[in-house]
C-alpha cells in the first residue's frame, strides 16, 4: 500500500465499525494471518484496538489520534496495526478484557493494546486522549515509550509479557470459602450482604457510573415474588427500578435503555443503545411488573417493544446490533433539549399542553441551564413529584409529552445504527420476548411481544444457523463468516430454544436445545472448564482459548445461563444430570465466587440459589396451549419450573421432582386449584423478617 493511498487494509471489511477506520492515515489490517507473520518477519511489535462502532470513547480517540496524521506516522513506523471489530470476535476480545484486568484491574473499550510478534500483550489501556494530563499520557507519549521499552529493554518486555500470558491462563481461584448452612444462602441473606451498598437515596448499589445489573434484579424479583425476600429490601428493588425508568438512562421518548447512568441519580446516560441491554432490560420489567404494575413499568414495556421493531429490526428478519451515544458529532444531541426546543416541542405537538407547562417543566426536570452540556436537558422524570403525575389525567400529560419529544425528534438527525446482527445477542432478545407473552398481564403487551417473534424467528435462524451433514453451526456476526464456534452463541442458542419450547410445545425447539447442550460439552468443556471458543480450534489461533467468563460483563453470563438451563431441564432430560456431576467443581467454585461479589453474578445467582427439591417438571396436554386459560396461569411458573407438553391425552397432567411425579391429576380445574391455595402468613413478603 502506497503512503499516499486513500485506504488502509480495511477497504473490503463489512464491519460498521472497521469501515469507519477504513481511511485512517494508519495502516490498519483486519485481524487475520497476513499482518500476524508480517510482524513476526519484521520482527516488529504489534498495535490492536478493540472498539465498537456505537463505543462514544472510541470515537473520540479515533477522531483525536488514529485521523492524526503525527500519531498515525508513529504507528505505522513502530508497529504493525490490527484494528479489531469486539462484537465480531468476542473471545479476542474477552482474552484481552482480562489481559487488562490483570494489568490494571479493570477493560472497557476503545482497548489498545501492544503486543510482541506472537501477540504476547506488554501493555494494555483504554482511551489515551490527545493531550496528557497528570493522570493520563498522551497516546503519542505511550507509543513513542513502548516503541522505545521493546527495541531497548527487549528482554525485560518479553519476560512481563510471559507474566501475562501465563496469568491468562489460569482460571479464576476461590481464595477463600464463604462459610454458610445449607445449598446456596438465601435470597434475603445475598440481598442482606450488600446492604451497606445499597443507594438509599437513588436506588442502585453503589457510587457513579452506575450500571443497570439486569440479571442481578432480575433474580431478586423472581425470589421476591416467591416471599423469599423482605419488605425493606424487596422495596429497594422495586426503588430501583423505578428510579432507572424515571432517569434519563430510560429513553423517555422513544423507549429503550442507554448502557449506563454517569451520575448516580440515574439522570445523565451513556446514551449508546445496545441490544443485549433491551434484551436483559425487558426481562427485568416484565417479571417486575408482576410484583408493581406501575404506568412507568408497563409504559416502558410496550414503548421498548415498539422501538425494537420500528428501528432495530432487519428487513431480514434479525435484530441490530446497537445505535450510536452521538450525532452530528456530539454524544447526547439527538435525545437532548435547551428549555426552548422542550416548549417549542409541546407547542407543536398540542397547544393544550403549554396550560401545564409549569407542571411539565418541574416534572420533566427542565431548565434554562439544563443538566447536560450547553445548557441541554436529559429528560428525565423527577422522583420527587411522582405523587403529583402517577394519576390517570396527568400521566396522560406525561405520555403526550413523550409522543411530543418524538414527534421532534423526527426533525433531527438520528444517531447511526450498526446493522450487522450478532448471534448471542439475537438469542437473549429472543428469550426476553417470550419472558414478556409469558410474564405480562397485559394482554396488548403480550400480543406485541407474540408478534415481534414472529416477525423475527425465522429471520433470526436463518441468519444465523448454518445447517450440514445434520449438524447446526452458528455464525456469530453477519459480517464475519471465518471465526471458530463461541461458548456463548450456543449457550445463548440452548435457552432460547428451550424458552420456544415451553410457549409453543415445538418439539423440535426442545430437540435444538438439548442437542446444542450436548455440542457444549462436547466442544467447550475440558478439564473442569468451558473456554470461550470450541476446543477442536485450540490450534489455530494465535491465542489462547481462556476459560469463559464467569460472572455478567456488559451482558449476563453465558456460563450463569447454561447453569439456569441444566438445573431447570435436569428434571426432564436425564443427561443434564449426569453434566451437573461431571461439573460439580466448577459449580462449588462458583458458589464461593458469587457470593464474594453477588452483584456481577446475576445470571449465576439465578441458576445456583435454588436447592435440587425446588425444581418441577409440569407435564401437561399439548391442547392446553390454545386455551387462554392455560396461557394466562403460566405467569405462575417461575424458573424453575419446567413445561413440558404430551399427546397422550387431552386431559391428565403430572407434576415431578427430580426423584418423583408427586402430583397428577386431570383437567385444568383441577390442575390450577393446586396452585391457586391462598398465601399462608408464613409465606407472605410483608411479613418476611
Amino acid at each position: 500500500m502506497g503512503e499516499n493511498s486513500n485506504y488502509n487494509y480495511l477497504r473490503d471489511e463489512k464491519s460498521k465499525y472497521l469501515v469507519q477506520h477504513n481511511k485512517n492515515p494508519v495502516h490498519w489490517y483486519p485481524f487475520g494471518p497476513a499482518p500476524l507473520q508480517k510482524a513476526k518477519d519484521e520482527n516488529k511489535p504489534i498495535f490492536l484496538s478493540i472498539g465498537y462502532s456505537s463505543c462514544h470513547w472510541c470515537h473520540v480517540m479515533a477522531h483525536e489520534s488514529f485521523q492524526n496524521q503525527e500519531s498515525a506516522q508513529l504507528l505505522n513506523d513502530n508497529f504493525i496495526n490490527i484494528k479489531v471489530d469486539r462484537e465480531e470476535m468476542p473471545d479476542l476480545d474477552n482474552y484481552f478484557q482480562l489481559a487488562s484486568q490483570i494489568m490494571n484491574g479493570r477493560g472497557g473499550w476503545p482497548l489498545n493494546v501492544f503486543l510482541t510478534p506472537d501477540m504476547k500483550p506488554f501493555f494494555i489501556g483504554t482511551y489515551f486522549p490527545k493531550n496528557g494530563t497528570q493522570d493520563n499520557p498522551s497516546f503519542n507519549d505511550v507509543v513513542i515509550n513502548l516503541s522505545k521499552a521493546y527495541k531497548e529493554e527487549n528482554e525485560k518486555v518479553v519476560a512481563n509479557a510471559n507474566q501475562i500470558i501465563d496469568a491468562l491462563s489460569q482460571p479464576p481461584k476461590v481464595e477463600q470459602k464463604i462459610e454458610f448452612e445449607g445449598h446456596y444462602p438465601g435470597a434475603n441473606s445475598v440481598l442482606n450482604a450488600l446492604k451497606n451498598y445499597q443507594d438509599t437515596d437513588h436506588g442502585g448499589f453503589g457510587d457513579a457510573p452506575k450500571f443497570p445489573h439486569f440479571s442481578f434484579y432480575e433474580w431478586a424479583i423472581e425470589h421476591m415474588l416467591e416471599g423469599m425476600v423482605s419488605k425493606e429490601f424487596g422495596n429497594h428493588i422495586i426503588m430501583s427500578i423505578e428510579n432507572m425508568l424515571m432517569g434519563g438512562i430510560y429513553d423517555h421518548a422513544k423507549g429503550g435503555v442507554h448502557r449506563y447512568s454517569v451520575d448516580k441519580q440515574w439522570k445523565v446516560p451513556h446514551f449508546e443503545k445496545m441490544l443485549y441491554d433491551q434484551a436483559g432490560f425487558l426481562k427485568m420489567l416484565t417479571k417486575a411488573s408482576l410484583i408493581y404494575p406501575s404506568p412507568l413499568i408497563l409504559d416502558a414495556l410496550i414503548q421498548t417493544i415498539d422501538y425494537l421493531e420500528s428501528e432495530m429490526l432487519s428487513e431480514a428478519g434479525y435484530f441490530f446490533t446497537a445505535q450510536d451515544a452521538d450525532s452530528e458529532g456530539s454524544e447526547g444531541l439527538y435525545f437532548t433539549f435547551t428549555k426552548d426546543e422542550f416548549l417549542d416541542a409541546l407547542i407543536q405537538f398540542d397547544e393544550e399542553l403549554t396550560d401545564h407547562t409549569e407542571n411539565i417543566l418541574k416534572w420533566f426536570c427542565i431548565t434554562e441551564d439544563g443538566n447536560f452540556e450547553h445548557k441541554l436537558n436529559v429528560i428525565s422524570l423527577a422522583p420527587e413529584f411522582k405523587e403529583e403525575y402517577y394519576t390517570p389525567e396527568n400521566w396522560s400529560l406525561v405520555r403526550k409529552v413523550r409522543q411530543a419529544l418524538v414527534q421532534a425528534r423526527k426533525m433531527r438527525i438520528p444517531p447511526a445504527t450498526d446493522n450487522k446482527g450478532i448471534a448471542s445477542w439475537n438469542f437473549q432478545l429472543l428469550s426476553a420476548l417470550i419472558d414478556v407473552t409469558q410474564y405480562c398481564k397485559i394482554n396488548s403487551i403480550q400480543q406485541a411481544a407474540h408478534e415481534l417473534i414472529n416477525k423475527s424467528l425465522q429471520g433470526i435462524h436463518t441468519t444465523f444457523l448454518d445447517h450440514e451433514n445434520e449438524k447446526t453451526r452458528i455464525r456469530t456476526t453477519t459480517t464475519r463468516s471465518e471465526h471458530a464456534p463461541q461458548f456463548e452463541d450456543y449457550a445463548f442458542f440452548a435457552d432460547s430454544c428451550f424458552r420456544a419450547y415451553e410457549i409453543s410445545g415445538e418439539k423440535s425447539f426442545f430437540e435444538s436445545a438439548k442437542n446444542t447442550v450436548g455440542f457444549i460439552f462436547k466442544e467447550f468443556y475440558q478439564d473442569h472448564h468451558f473456554y470461550t471458543r470450541s476446543i477442536s480450534y485450540n490450534e489455530s489461533y494465535e491465542y489462547k482459548n481462556i476459560h469463559t467468563p464467569i460472572f455478567d460483563q456488559s451482558y449476563k453470563s453465558p456460563l450463569g445461563n447454561l447453569i439456569c438451563n441444566l438445573r431447570k431441564w435436569s428434571t426432564v432430560i436425564p443427561d443434564f444430570n449426569e453434566y451437573l456431576a461431571t461439573i460439580n467443581q466448577t459449580t462449588e467454585n462458583l458458589t464461593h465466587l458469587s457470593l464474594q461479589n453477588p452483584l456481577a453474578f446475576g445470571e449465576t445467582l439465578r441458576g445456583l440459589v435454588y436447592p435440587d427439591e425446588a425444581y418441577r417438571k409440569v407435564e401437561v396436554p399439548i391442547q392446553w396451549l390454545k386455551e387462554r386459560s392455560f396461557a394466562t396461569f403460566c405467569i405462575n411458573f417461575s424458573a424453575r419450573f419446567a413445561l413440558v407438553y404430551h399427546d397422550r391425552d387431552q386431559e391428565s397432567w403430572q407434576i415431578c421432582t427430580l426423584k418423583e411425579c408427586e402430583l397428577q391429576g386431570k383437567g385444568m380445574d383441577e390442575f390450577t386449584a393446586i396452585f391457586s391455595a391462598p398465601p399462608t402468613k408464613e409465606n407472605s413478603q410483608d411479613d418476611k423478617e
